[in-house]
């Protein structure tokens, strides 16, 4: 089979690799000058079991995203034939819950104890960066919580058995591995811009794309795979798929941190609302954001403009509003940035089911159970959801298509 794979994020990347291995030829177009350079480099790498979605009652968001975050590591590891498990935090993370959460203390416990027993029980398990059996997770006593959060701006602090993921080094074994498939071609500089079938007759498919040589049209392709988080939407269209329901399409930065010393402060989220969280990879690796100072884009249009380049002044305005959100909640927040030798601040766009902000319990961001894939015919689209979830999804894809 000949398929042409749009987005050579950590989706589309996934699903390339496991068809070609596969025997498919497979022909991947990205918008940027290199695979994974988008928001599948630029995040926490929080790799969800579905405690983040505290705010959906139903744990329905919870369900949905549990089975991708069980099977991440064994499937990214067999992907890219390396054991990603040392590129990820050691610890539990600390769920700090904000005076202003959306979710009080009795709800937010009452759901955490409901999810351990789901997360505990999966079949997965055991897959998971820790043994999820048995698992549950615990309320900080008065003097732990005193000295990781701020008593003034958050009521409770618990740990909860979700790790994250190196995604910079993720991104770079993910580029190594298509760049070494004989059966990829990736075409990097490619904004696609459509994809039609290229008659009745024979059922292939055309793909159209602007590069910096203008336009250019691949045709011959068995079947489409759209990947895309920014513009999924606009191609869908083309292709027969009207979008339906709501959404929005956010473009959001947040701050990866080198420090010159190793800095303990632990990975922690501030839950539930527009908030922020820290991620401590190795003592001197850190990913920091706080909601609002990070949002630059938040649009319900089919396909937003990319904002402009940041300038060094608007990046040193972000990183001091993320620095002064999270020291409001964060015991050793600033202890992070007065040791910090080099911030980067990057992002991408970030594509959701659901409408509204998510300082507000009304807001349909909180429940995120309807992603996955749409088909029509030999078209197929899907809507990731998270980062965690593209490898299984991929991988039920290629399964789909090409057996085992």
């Amino acid at each position: 089979m000949r398929i042409a794979v749009l987005g050579a994020g950590i989706m589309g990347s996934s699903l390339a690799l496991l068809l070609a291995r596969r025997g498919a030829e497979v022909t991947i177009f990205e918008s940027a000058s290199s695979p994974m350079m988008g928001a599948s480099r630029w995040n926490e790498g929080k790799i969800h079991l579905g405690y983040v979605y505290s705010g959906d009652p139903t744990l329905a968001s919870a369900r949905h995203v549990l089975s991708g975050g069980v099977s991440f590591a064994p499937l990214v590891s067999d992907i890219l034939a390396t054991d990603i498990r040392p590129f990820a935090t050691t610890e539990d993370d600390l769920f700090i819950l904000h005076r202003d959460s959306v979710v009080d203390e009795t709800e937010f416990r009452d759901f955490l104890k409901k999810l351990d027993e789901i997360a505990g029980s999966h079949p997965g398990a055991k897959d998971y960066f820790r043994d999820l059996s048995g698992f549950s997770s615990s309320q900080l006593s008065p003097s732990e919580f005193k000295s990781v959060a701020a008593a003034e701006n958050t009521v409770a602090a618990f740990r909860v058995p979700e790790r994250s993921v190196r995604t910079e080094t993720i991104a770079d074994l993910y580029t190594a591995a298509l760049t070494n498939s004989k059966n990829i071609f990736v075409a990097t500089g490619h904004t696609v811009t459509d994809a039609t079938p290229e008659d009745t007759d024979n059922g292939l498919w055309r793909v159209t794309c602007e590069t910096s040589d203008g336009q250019k049209a691949y045709e011959g392709f068995d079947c489409v795979i759209n990947c895309l988080w920014h513009g999924r939407m606009a191609i869908d269209a083309k292709a027969g798929i009207l979008p339906s329901g709501t959404w929005s399409n956010r473009y959001r930065v947040s701050l990866f941190v080198k420090t010159k010393k190793i800095v303990e402060t632990q990975s922690a989220f501030v839950a539930v609302g527009a908030f922020g969280d820290v991620k401590n990879y190795d003592g001197k690796s850190f990913y920091l954001s706080w909601y609002p100072a990070g949002l630059l884009v938040d649009s319900v249009e089919i396909l937003p403009n990319t904002p402009d380049p940041l300038t060094p002044e608007q990046k040193n305005s972000i990183t001091q509003k993320v620095r002064a959100g999270l020291s409001t909640v964060l015991v050793g927040a600033d202890e992070i940035f007065d040791a910090a030798e080099d911030i980067r601040v990057e992002g991408g766009f970030v594509f959701a089911q659901g409408r509204g902000s998510i300082a507000q319990k009304s807001s349909t961001l909180h429940s995120r159970d309807k992603f996955g894939i749409t088909r029509k015919g030999r078209y197929y689209s899907i809507d990731t959801g998270k980062y965690s979830s593209a490898p299984e999804l991929a991988f039920k894809l290629a399964q789909e298509l090409m057996g085992n």
